[in-house]
């Protein structure tokens, strides 16, 4: 926890199949998408290859110490 604190700018990045919709990790449970709908979006969902490249080169160029990539919040913990 200490270098996190010290290293002050970084990243986290929230992505998954709710970026198709363009809202918030939880969009299926907050909007009520029942779960046969939300998993029809997996077959638009195509990432570029190597997109996390991408992000960490334009990360380190932006001098951000840290990256973090995440597909879900805590979801079905609560």
């Amino acid at each position: 926890m200490k270098w996190w604190h010290e290293a002050k700018f970084g990243m986290f990045i929230h992505w998954g199949l709710y970026s198709i919709v363009g809202r918030h990790e939880w969009v299926m449970e907050m909007e009520g998408i029942p779960a046969t709908e939300y998993q029809k979006l997996a077959a638009q969902f195509k990432p570029k290859l190597n997109f996390a490249r991408d992000w960490a080169r334009l990360a380190k160029r932006a001098g951000q110490r840290y990256m973090v990539m995440t597909d879900q919040t805590s979801r079905r913990l609560l």
